[in-house]
């Protein structure tokens, strides 16, 4: 092997969320010497880092729609900021193990309307988001383009196209042309890692697709084996002195970026009593109840909706019926909560609780969950000596705990001593009897 020979490397590439441009998936990964290209739908599972490059569409975590209203139209705009939020961690992780990112750029930037920003509610965007580093709309699309690297000739002939171009002011940025339009940049390389493509959106086959992504891949493989080639090892050998500090000071920081992770799947799982119903949902409701109270959880009871609080010495301080319902809390299930509690040996007055997550199947947003508790049955509860909570209310208990704004000791008192519905909002937590 001679000095300018680039050692072969096979990549594993994820195409995510391609169906999001209705675009078929091949029901097998993509395989060639160089790269292999394996397809997962929006909000997998599987992780960016877990592969060696992504490539992604423009917009996948974004949806414009204009409306028209009485008077005038709007444009309305949703983003998925929880699936952008985990894939921005995602890609940093990638990056920073030596991967690549592809963004494919199908369509103008809409980052301001009507007084509203948009400028991060796209991955794209939040890669673009450099200090002076701006981007402009063409007045149309620009059929044709020039290719600057030319390992991505052959994909920008058949599917080059352009909506918006580039200015770069920052000289402290390691941007590269990737391609041009009468000297305006519509493509980069950003740190080496960073590609931003301009590119049609591919006719919807499935043949198509794979020699989109096959024409696409062998451009970035090529270039990102050019410029990330592998030092010889006894050139590593000569080190510099901060190096040994910043290798520990990277291992800190990726030990920190675990922590948070593991932190953010934990209050996922609190947050799926909102969804779950059975075993999963007393399960939801244990672990909540644990963090929010400071109290022990016996979930061994012969009914499996049927839990007991235990106090530090092990003794029963409350009872608690969970329950998954597909309406709103009724009579039969402040009396089932009630018969709990006789059939476990305690009188009318002992701490008794129902915890019910409401509309499960009605629910498609927080505004629909939270639904209010009818009065005649908060007056039941209250006559039959019982606290109801919703599993929102048990999260927003939750919430308020965790951001101090209340004391474990303080939401055990609401919890044991309160009847009727103990309702928690943004700004306030109160016990309702009805009247």
């Amino acid at each position: 092997m001679t000095s300018t020979d680039i050692p072969e490397r096979a990549y594993n590439v994820l195409a995510y969320g391609f169906e999001r441009k209705g675009l078929p998936i091949p029901t097998e990964p993509i395989r060639l010497r160089n790269f292999s290209v394996f397809f997962e739908q929006y909000g997998t599972a599987r992780r960016f880092q877990e592969y060696d490059g992504v490539v992604l569409f423009q917009g996948v975590f974004e949806k414009f729609q204009r409306k028209t209203g009485t008077m005038s139209s709007y444009l309305h705009h949703q983003h998925d900021s929880d699936e952008l939020d985990k894939r921005k961690k995602e890609s940093a992780l990638l990056l920073g193990k030596g991967g690549f990112i592809c963004f494919l750029l199908t369509d103008p930037f809409i980052d301001h309307d009507d007084g509203r920003s948009f400028t991060g509610t796209d991955l794209v965007k939040y890669h673009l988001s450099y200090g002076h580093l701006f981007r402009h709309n063409f007045e149309s699309r620009i059929a044709q383009v020039t290719p600057v690297i030319n390992e991505f000739k052959r994909f920008l002939e058949l599917f080059g196209a352009a909506n918006s171009y580039f200015e770069n002011y920052n000289n402290g940025l390691d941007v590269r042309p990737l391609a041009i339009f009468r000297g305006k940049n519509v493509g980069l390389l950003i740190n080496r890692s960073e590609y931003f493509v301009p590119s049609l959106v591919p006719d919807a086959r499935v043949d198509v697709v794979t020699e989109y992504l096959e024409l696409l891949l062998d451009g970035v493989t090529a270039v990102h084996n050019k410029v990330h080639q592998t030092l010889p090892e006894w050139i590593t050998t000569y080190r510099f002195e901060e190096e040994d500090a910043l290798s520990t000071k990277k291992s800190d920081l990726l030990s920190q970026v675990a922590e948070i992770d593991r932190r953010f799947e934990e209050l996922n799982k609190f947050k799926a009593a909102l969804f779950h119903s059975g075993p999963e949902l007393v399960a939801d409701v244990s672990a909540i109840l644990q963090a929010a109270l400071g109290v022990k959880i016996d979930a061994n009871d012969e009914l499996r909706e049927d839990i007991k609080l235990l106090g530090d010495d092990g003794t029963v301080i409350a009872v608690c019926e969970v329950k998954g319902i597909n309406r709103g809390v009724r009579r039969e299930n402040i009396n089932q909560t009630d018969s709990h509690r006789d059939r476990s040996g305690f009188d009318a007055k002992f701490p008794a609780i129902l915890i019910a997550n409401t509309n499960i199947k009605s629910a498609r947003s927080i505004a629909e969950k939270d639904q209010e508790i009818d009065a005649e049955q908060i007056r039941h509860a209250v006559n039959m000596h019982i606290l109801v909570m919703r599993t929102i209310d048990l999260l927003g208990l939750l919430r308020i705990v965790l951001g101090r704004e209340i004391s474990q000791e303080g939401a055990r008192s609401l919890v044991f001593q309160g009847v009727g519905w103990l309702r928690v909002s943004e700004s306030r937590v109160e016990v309702l009897d009805g009247q």
